[in-house]
């Protein structure tokens, strides 16, 4: 009886952990799926992916809620306008720096080295589109 109360106690232990551990990775993932979606786009000419970010976290606004942010840093010989014009439905801005300037909570940078006059973020962001996905992000710390 107390071996069977044991693997029990056990088995709720390890379905309690694994679920807490899993919701900062399926938000994770999530916000990944929006940096992958914007990578999939064909790049206009004379452009190339510098680097891809992902971020699950309340970046914007007051109150809980998790943004999924994803953005690709462009190196491009394009002007702005003519970014802008590509990717129609994403945000395009000059990006100056490594430091990520368009969310309003956090401190998020690109790992790449921004040295020149010709490199600009793209950016998306995704929203809910299941119920398991919100249960997920009521339950991320990371959305507060």
């Amino acid at each position: 009886m107390k071996k069977t109360v044991l693997i029990i106690l056990s088995a709720a232990a390890v379905l309690i952990i694994g679920f807490a551990v899993s919701v900062p990775v399926v938000n994770g993932l999530h916000a990944k799926n929006v940096a992958d979606g914007l990578a999939a786009l064909p790049l206009p000419e004379n452009t190339r992916i510098a680097e891809q970010k992902s971020i699950a976290a309340k970046l914007w606004g007051s109150g809980n809620g998790m943004d999924y942010f994803g953005a690709l840093l462009l190196e491009s010989g394009l002007s702005l306008e003519e970014l802008q014009a590509h990717y129609v439905g994403n945000v395009v801005r000059k990006q100056s720096g490594q430091h990520i300037e368009v969310t309003e909570h956090g401190n998020y940078a690109f790992k790449t080295e921004v040295s020149s006059d010709g490199y600009y973020i793209v950016y998306a962001l995704g929203g809910c589109d299941c119920p398991l996905i919100e249960l997920y992000a009521e339950l991320d710390l990371r959305a507060r």
